[in-house]
């Protein structure tokens, strides 16, 4: 029997998160559909509940991190063996700050300019501390050295920091908060009690990025979009990941029409960026390859009268403006510990990658798997295209099965060229990339623009040649308002410590020449373990995108069109009010506009049911189905 819109099919509170389902009967568990909740207002507001748990996490990640802060311990592996390095103590000294020097202008950082402005600003009241000081003691009549005190400018510095990234993460966390929607508010719990969070508030700056790039997510979300390109502007100058903010918000309103709007937000971040990028390199000095400064900078030279226009194409003898050592640096930069790139060369010199070796097999054995679930997957979603699916899958298979071959030969004989490894990365993003903006496109609803981003920032930190350990903070908020689900977010949250803990387990069989530690293969298997579970949450995230009923955010409880909770010939169709796209600012309940297929509207745009025209009947699921 066909159900009116007025009396949508709802599925128990119970049944929508079995983990928070469970939580709940504690207290007596989830209130009944027509149970009176009385609205009480206190003090302990969900926000306030929220910023306690960051507050939380960012004392336990202090307290895990605090035997390093004394920089007497960096001895016999104990930054490792405590799991305490930081980069925060680190860096203080290798980038000259302990020394009084000014990032940009007496030291070419490798960090974006707004991460080189936070060190410089911490460590300006740090520099007024005492430094480490001989004490020594009277042995035999003579005056022999003991120790060293503490340095206590190495302490201030990751002291106030700590405070500094305390105040950040719970700004990051409120934006998430207020990003998910009212009804969702609790969603940011992810973020807020993450066990990365603990581990990596405090290993680098990156916490920075991560707040502006949620606080641009929320300024989007109530559409504000030259706030929202600042916001993403100022994350870029920090870390350059929030520039895919930017690509997932055009596939997004390229699809919805909101053209206008976009271009808004592009040329707002585009205009932070140059404002603070401009006069930092006309200030910048001139490195060499040593780091040392060997020339003034543009500015400096011009008010001089000298030939400050040849510093615009490169200082003497080579000499790059620190801004551009930056990008130097990087694009240098050979594969790193926690990358694919690094794993494979790893994989290539230590087992033959002849065909039908070991590795070889191994490797055609997994991929088959993997081949035949996404193609099976496929077939369900779209049984008429059975052939070209089966096609393509076979065809991946053979290209894997013949190249890869080829491909860890050529590692194992010659390495991995820089040149290389960048064409080699950038072509996977690229390709990557591609397949998401298809995937946006061609969606049967279109996606929530949280679920882009975070596809975007897996692609690029699996297909990049650096996956340091603290970027996994990056996914924080955006697996937070994209799949607030906690059993494989806890899951990959495991994987991450595991990886951690490898990685230092490693690095101390390293230093050690193999008498402690564990050997590289188990670092390699961590980092292939946490990749795979990436992949798979990823996987069910482009899932409920093309299966919206599945879709936690969207659904709230209730049943859509094609939802299997329906008894088959019912027809239930969403609340008029249903959530869309919290996150999403203008794209929420915005109609599509791309052709090709039907265009999905809302109820409060069009005033139909929601699913489109057809939605009532059992036999018309409209676009927004399955």
């Amino acid at each position: 029997m066909a159900m009116s819109p007025a009396s949508p099919v709802r599925v128990s509170p119970a049944r929508e998160d079995p983990v928070v389902a469970g939580a709940s009967q504690l207290i007596g568990g989830p209130p009944g559909e027509h149970a009176a909740v009385p609205d009480r207002r206190g003090w302990l507001t969900p926000l306030r509940v929220l910023m306690a748990m960051v507050i939380v996490a960012g004392v336990l990640g202090y307290t895990q991190k605090i035997s390093c802060r004394d920089t007497r311990n960096w001895t016999h592996e104990h930054q490792y063996t405590a799991l305490c390095y930081s980069d925060i103590v680190a860096l203080y000294s290798q980038e000259g700050l302990v020394d009084g020097k000014i990032p940009y202008l007496d030291y070419p950082t490798e960090y974006p300019p707004l991460i080189g402005a936070t060190m410089q600003l911490v460590a300006w009241p740090a520099g007024l501390a005492n430094g480490p000081r001989a004490v020594y003691r009277e042995e035999n009549g003579e005056r022999v050295f003991d120790h060293y005190t503490m340095d206590m400018r190495s302490a201030v510095f990751y002291d106030l920091t700590a405070l500094l990234f305390l105040i950040v993460a719970s700004v990051a966390v409120c934006c998430t908060a207020l990003a998910a929607g009212s009804r969702r508010i609790w969603d940011a719990a992810l973020f807020a009690l993450a066990p990365t969070l603990v581990l990596h508030l405090l290993t680098n700056w990156d916490i920075i990025a991560v707040a502006f790039a949620a606080g641009g997510l929320l300024a989007w979300s109530r559409r504000a979009p030259k706030l929202a390109g600042m916001l993403i502007g100022l994350g870029i100058l920090t870390k350059l990941y929030p520039a895919l903010f930017l690509l997932g918000l055009a596939f997004l309103c390229l699809r919805a029409g909101r053209l206008r709007e976009l271009a808004r937000t592009v040329c707002a971040a585009a205009v932070t960026v140059l404002v603070v990028i401009v006069p930092l390199w006309l200030t910048a000095g001139y490195f060499n390859a040593e780091n040392a400064r060997v020339g003034d900078s543009i500015w400096s030279t011009f008010w001089r009268g000298g030939d400050w226009i040849r510093l615009v194409g490169g200082g003497p003898d080579g000499a790059r403006n620190a801004i551009a050592r930056f990008f130097d640096l990087n694009s240098d930069r050979g594969a790193d510990w926690d990358s694919l790139a690094f794993g494979a060369t790893w994989l290539a010199g230590r087992y033959d990658p002849a065909w039908f070796g070991a590795l070889h097999l191994v490797v055609s054995a997994l991929t088959a798997v993997v081949l035949v679930a996404v193609a099976a997957a496929a077939i369900h979603h779209r049984p008429d295209a059975r052939r070209l699916v089966i096609a393509a899958a076979a065809a991946g298979w053979v290209t894997i099965v013949v190249a890869l071959p080829m491909i860890l030969q050529g590692l194992r004989n010659n390495g991995l060229p820089i040149s290389t490894l960048n064409i080699i990365t950038g072509a996977a993003l690229l390709v990557s990339v591609v397949a998401i903006g298809l995937l946006t496109w061609l969606a049967p609803r279109r996606p929530r623009l949280p679920q882009v981003l975070f596809l975007l920032v897996v692609a690029f930190l699996l297909t990049n040649k650096v996956f340091s350990p603290q970027y996994t903070i990056w996914l924080l908020p955006l697996a937070a308002l994209a799949r607030p689900r906690w059993r494989l977010f806890l899951l990959w949250q495991v994987c991450e410590a595991w990886v951690l803990f490898t990685r230092f387990m490693h690095f101390i069989y390293n230093d050690t020449q193999g008498r402690h530690g564990i050997d590289r293969g188990w670092f390699v298997g961590a980092v292939a373990l946490r990749d795979l579970v990436l992949l798979v949450l990823a996987g069910f995230v482009v899932r409920e995108i093309l299966h919206p009923h599945t879709d936690i955010v969207r659904t709230g409880g209730m049943a859509y069109p094609g939802d299997p909770r329906v008894a088959v010939g019912s027809a239930a169709v969403g609340d008029p009010d249903a959530v869309d796209d919290p996150a999403g600012g203008v794209l929420d309940h915005a109609p599509d506009v791309r052709g090709g297929r039907p265009a999905w509207v809302t109820a409060a745009a069009t005033g139909e049911p929601a699913g489109g025209p057809g939605a009532g009947s059992a036999d018309g699921a409209g676009s927004g189905g399955a």
